[in-house]
């Protein structure tokens, strides 16, 4: 059972009264101001008051009576106040607006400046000025959905309109192979509109404390041209402060004290319930530090887990079959008697040979595999059979620790900053298993995130929005058999690191290795800059980014002293008897293989432009049309530590085309693995038309 708790604290003492591409982490809000007869009205004055922060900016409808506030911070309560001489004035709000460009039409009635019409609006206002599919989880929606465990949203991906795929599970949540509207199963996931997407898995790789998010907005389908390609944008954007002090204590708790029982089918007595005791608690505080100024939010969470895992069942030897005692099961065979006739092994059965039955001679049992197997867990009855041991995994320790941290300043009224950071490292490095050390994986997994934008306005007509982000994740996963010289312990003579070798036994018997070795540091740089014009019936967008990849990573297992397979075909003759745990005991491998990977530091760059333009042809129709282009390097290494197959290549030894590329050689003038693409042209055409209050038609 999962509880939630949280503590409102009342600082009195302190109070006073991200496919690709540039994403924005703003609200902005858009459309015609028209009179009753429906004929445009300009140079209106809209006044635009945050009500949160005390900030007001104004501006005025241009010719064609448009107006665009420009980029104004997401999840704050707003009021919209127009105002011309000849019409009465009207006030739309308080608005909490979301993130991204919502439309908001006005129809101001003849009257005196004086008279004041207040329409409030506490509906989240509808998306009519763009032919994008797009779906926003709010604070209110994720809060209500439920949750287990650690709190996160990604695993209510799938619950969305038109989506499909895999979007992990509440344990583990990820993006991974989910895809919506017949995209493909490539997303992107920002913070604050800067990517943090990994480049070298599918998940979201740092998504920040859940009590941080003020939304999160999912992008599908008809995007505009400052996207690039591929399937959905996760963009998450954070709360920020306000005039007003803020500050709570809150924890996720779940405890096998309140869990019931798995059903055991019949099992006398019922199996105990894994042993569960998590607690996710944390702080937040929020506030000024100069009112209607400079604000600022942060949070601390940490996680501290104890669970042991569910019972499994293993195929473990009997004490018998570790001395050669195989009396009961299949015939072996010795294979020092082989004969082949015609293609055909024929052996000696250690029962005829040495009259002692279906053994094998405690002479003959190799002294490596004598000291492998003491390591396997003892199993209670005498006799073999299939799942003959059940074992449960050790008690686990895992605690992790979060910060996030924003900050928002109103540097004059016409300029804007605002900054955000998360940061998550685990704080335990123990691992456990049931035959500790071996097959045991330590994982340390570091990820950080942050992002600074700068919002200035010009002029009612021109914005701009600029911004500069960066991710990391540090994954480090080491064996605890590494460096403790097990190779010579076993009396393994041909390792190729001093690590736990890789046993595997055919016929389902439990497998003994050293666990997972791995170091991957990833990064992700960002720039970008995005120019807004409203120009008559166009609001006119344009700008790019740069987006730069480093990978400095092993592959997956870069480890491997020594792996060794047992079949039984030594112990067979022809297709009679043979076991894989007596060829094992003979020390008789079938298949052996080692390596080690050293790091490739791969590099890769990402520029990208466009040019959008929404056209308001009516103050109900409006047009999206846009054009990207977006260049690609090939992946690179400086150390050049890459190889691939070409064709181009004449391999020496046949004289025939197609051979091992490697970089070093930089053979027919070939630098990285994939040549550059600067030719990729994404144009964009859509439309969104308001039918009515509650109805928009997009296309």
């Amino acid at each position: 059972m999962n509880i939630r708790t949280k503590l409102p604290v009342v600082l009195m003492a302190l109070c006073g009264s991200m496919a690709l591409g540039q994403a924005t982490n703003s609200a902005d809000v858009t459309g015609t101001v028209t009179d009753a007869t429906g004929a445009v009205v300009p140079g209106v004055t809209i006044t635009v008051r945050d009500i949160d922060k005390g900030t007001v900016r104004t501006l005025t409808s241009n010719g064609a009576g448009a107006y665009d506030t420009g980029p104004v911070v997401p999840n704050d309560h707003y009021t919209l106040t127009f105002t011309r001489e000849g019409f009465s004035s009207q006030q739309r709000g308080p608005l909490l607006l979301e993130v991204g460009q919502i439309g908001l039409n006005v129809e101001l009635a003849v009257g005196q400046t004086t008279e004041k019409v207040v329409v409030n609006t506490e509906a989240p206002l509808m998306q009519t000025t763009s032919a994008e599919l797009s779906t926003t989880l709010s604070t209110e929606t994720l809060e209500t959905l439920p949750q287990t465990g650690n709190p996160d949203w990604q695993s209510f991906t799938l619950l969305l309109p038109g989506t499909s795929g895999n979007a992990g599970s509440q344990a583990n949540p990820g993006m991974g192979s989910l895809s919506a509207n017949g995209s493909l199963p490539f997303s992107n996931a920002l913070l604050d509109g800067s990517t943090i997407s990994s480049p070298m898995s599918d998940n979201v790789i740092n998504t920040p404390i859940f009590e941080t998010l003020g939304e999160v907005k999912v992008s599908d389908s008809n995007m505009s041209a400052q996207y690039g390609s591929g399937g959905i944008v996760f963009n998450q954007v954070s709360k920020g402060g306000s005039n007003t002090f803020h500050g709570q204590a809150y924890d996720y708790f779940e405890n096998s004290a309140m869990n019931a029982a798995n059903y055991a089918f019949g099992k006398h007595p019922v199996p105990a319930v894994p042993v569960l005791h998590l607690n996710n608690f944390g702080w937040q505080v929020s506030g000024p530090v100069i009112k209607n100024k400079i604000f600022f939010l942060l949070d601390w969470e940490h996680r501290i887990q104890h669970a042991v895992g569910n019972q499994s069942t293993i195929t473990v030897p009997t004490e018998a079959m570790k001395a050669g005692d195989f009396t009961g099961l299949p015939t072996i065979y010795d294979p020092t008697t082989q004969v082949v006739v015609n293609g055909v092994v024929t052996r000696q059965s250690f029962a005829s040979e040495y009259g002692q039955g279906n053994k094998i001679p405690a002479a003959l049992i190799d002294p490596v595999a004598k000291n492998i197997q003491a390591i396997f867990p003892k199993v209670p009855d005498a006799s073999f059979t299939n799942n003959n041991l059940t074992v449960a995994a050790p008690l686990n320790i895992a605690t992790e620790q979060k910060w996030f941290g924003r900050f928002d300043a109103d540097i004059t009224s016409k300029n804007r900053l605002t900054g955000s950071s998360a940061f998550a490292y685990p704080t335990t490095f123990v691992g456990s298993g049931i035959v500790y050390p071996v097959n045991v994986t330590i994982a340390d997994v570091e990820n950080m995130s942050g992002q600074l934008s700068d919002y200035h306005t010009f002029s009612a007509r021109t914005s701009n929005e600029a911004r500069a982000g960066w991710m990391g994740e540090y994954d480090l996963l080491k064996s605890p058999t590494r460096n403790q010289g097990w190779p010579a312990k076993l009396g393994l003579q041909y390792a190729k690191a001093d690590i736990f070798p890789t046993i595997t036994i055919g016929g389902g018997y439990y497998g003994l290795g050293p666990g997972t070795s791995a170091n991957y540091r990833e990064n992700i740089f960002t720039e970008s800059d995005v120019v807004t014009m409203i120009r008559g019936r166009h609001a006119l967008h344009f700008g790019g980014e740069m987006v730069a990849y480093r990978a400095d990573s092993t592959a997956w297992g870069n480890i491997n002293g020594a792996t060794l397979g047992f079949t039984g075909s030594y112990t067979r003759s022809g297709t009679l008897g043979g076991d894989p745990y007596a060829d094992f005991l003979l020390g008789y491998v079938q298949n052996w293989s080692a390596k080690v990977s050293p790091t490739y530091y791969g590099r890769l760059k990402n520029p990208g432009v466009f040019v959008q333009d929404d056209w308001k042809v009516t103050p109900k129709l409006t047009l999206n049309l846009g054009l990207r282009w977006e260049g690609r390097t090939g992946w690179t290494d400086p150390s050049q530590n890459m190889r691939s197959f070409d064709t181009t290549i004449t391999n020496p030894a046949t004289n025939t085309p197609g051979a091992m590329w490697y970089a070093a050689t930089h053979t027919n003038g070939r630098t990285r693995l994939q040549a550059n693409k600067w030719n990729n042209w994404l144009p964009r055409f859509g439309f969104a038309y308001q039918m009515g209050s509650k109805t928009v038609v997009r296309g």
